[in-house]
Formats: C-alpha cells, sequence, structure tokens
C-alpha cells in the first residue's frame, strides 16, 4: 500500500502545527517526507519534461522501496490530447525517467486528460496501441494509468479497452464528482482530491484498497496538494483506518 500527497516542497506545509516544523531546512524536506510516507505524486513533469538531473537525484535520495508517480507533460495530455503525434513526446518522457524506472522507483505515470475531452474510443485504441510498454533499453515494465475528467469516458467498455492492454484506469475523486473505483492495470491509482473527507468515506476507499492488496496489486492513494490545506492528516487517518500507520 502506498499513501502520499501531491508534492512534497511548499513553504505553506512549513509552521507552528504545520507538517513541517519551523525550524526544518528545506532541503531536509524529502528526507522528513519520506520518513511519513512511502510515495510521492510529482506534478512538476506536467509542466516540463523530466530534467536529467533532477532524474538522477531523485534515484539517490529515494529510501529503500519509495516510489514516485509522475504525471505526463501537457504536450500529451493537453496539447496533442492523445493524438497520434502525441506519442513522440511520450517516448521523449519515458526516455528521461530511464534512470528512476530501472532502478524500480516508478509506481506509475499516468496521464491526465483535460474535464473537456470527451470520449472517443477511435482515439483512445489508436493511443494505446503506440503506448510503450518499456524505455528504450529497459526490460522494465511501465505501469501506465489514464486519469479521465469527462464523465462520457465512465464506461465499462472504455475500462475493456483499458484492460485489455493493462492500463489503470485512475479513480479521480473529488467534491464534484466521486472517483469510479474500476480496475483495469497492473497497479490501483486513486487521486483524493477532496476538501475533506469523512471517516465513512474514507473506509469506503480503504475496502476497495484492499481488494487490490489481496489481488497482489500495488495501490497508490495520492491526497491533493493545498497551500493552506492539510492533506497529510487525511493521507494518516487512511492509513490508521487500514492499521498501516508508520
Amino acid at each position: 500500500m502506498y499513501v502520499g500527497l501531491s508534492g512534497f516542497s511548499y513553504k505553506e506545509w512549513q509552521g507552528e502545527g504545520r507538517f513541517y516544523s519551523p525550524d526544518l531546512k528545506a532541503k531536509d524536506f524529502f528526507k522528513f517526507y519520506s520518513d511519513n510516507f512511502n510515495t510521492v505524486e510529482m506534478d512538476s513533469t506536467w509542466y516540463r519534461m523530466p530534467p536529467e538531473n533532477g532524474v538522477n537525484n531523485w534515484v539517490k535520495q529515494a529510501p529503500p522501496g519509495f516510489k514516485y508517480t509522475f504525471k505526463m507533460h501537457r504536450d500529451v495530455s493537453h496539447l496533442r490530447r492523445l493524438k497520434p503525434e502525441s506519442i513522440e513526446s511520450v517516448k521523449f518522457f519515458i526516455k528521461r525517467l530511464k534512470p528512476v524506472l530501472d532502478a524500480g522507483q516508478v509506481g506509475c505515470v499516468y496521464i491526465q486528460l483535460p474535464p473537456n475531452m470527451k470520449r472517443s474510443d477511435e482515439r483512445l485504441i489508436g493511443f494505446l496501441e503506440q503506448l510503450p510498454l518499456t524505455a528504450e533499453g529497459s526490460d522494465v515494465v511501465i505501469p501506465w494509468g489514464i486519469e479521465w475528467r469527462h464523465e462520457s469516458w465512465d464506461q465499462d467498455e472504455i475500462g475493456g479497452l483499458m484492460a485489455s492492454k493493462s492500463v489503470c484506469y485512475v479513480a479521480s475523486d473529488n467534491d464534484d464528482r466521486r472517483g469510479v473505483m474500476r480496475d483495469t492495470g497492473s497497479v490501483i491509482y486513486a487521486r483524493m482530491r477532496r476538501e475533506e473527507y469523512s471517516d465513512e468515506e474514507l473506509k469506503r476507499w480503504a475496502d476497495w484498497f484492499s481488494q487490490g492488496l489481496a489481488s497482489g496489486k500495488d495501490v497508490f492513494a495520492m491526497f491533493k496538494h493545498e497551500d493552506d490545506g492539510s492533506p497529510w492528516r487525511d493521507a494518516w487517518r487512511l492509513l490508521d483506518i487500514m492499521g498501516l500507520r508508520k
């Protein structure tokens, strides 16, 4: 079970009663974070391709068993919107990630589609057929995921297409729409984006996560970043409910 947050290096998380104590130096944020959580969602790769030096540093700083998850660059999801020409950007992105992939530190690479992108089976099929299974020169299979944010994709037929390629149907849970619990990939992945979670809601998710664990899959639950929020508290509550808190 991997539970974490969307990013870790936020000054807003530092202060009295916050995640980071007032006297903790920024260079020590990751060490403290990884002492509390075993995964982190790297949203920065949506804005820019993984930097070579950065990737090597990620490999070095991760403790044993720690996993990174990566949001695919916006060129693929928002600019080219899964069109055939997006695959070149996918391949470049994965090429950059090769060191961290080879180190066994990648939990999932997920593609977040824009909320106004409606269902197109033809486009999805064409994209899935070209999606690389590994980085060039590597034998590590990439755990792929897709986060749909338009309700037209919430169909069993789409789940079937994704399952045929072992691509995870990312559960996107927010205040507007409840996340769809659909198991289609090599991992289970949920993005927990609500402003707050009741114990009842967390228990419902914990039950589903437990089913994924029982099937032998890695399960990821990522709580959203809010400058003024405290997502680590919901993450800790989920771990408590599952009996997994360190």
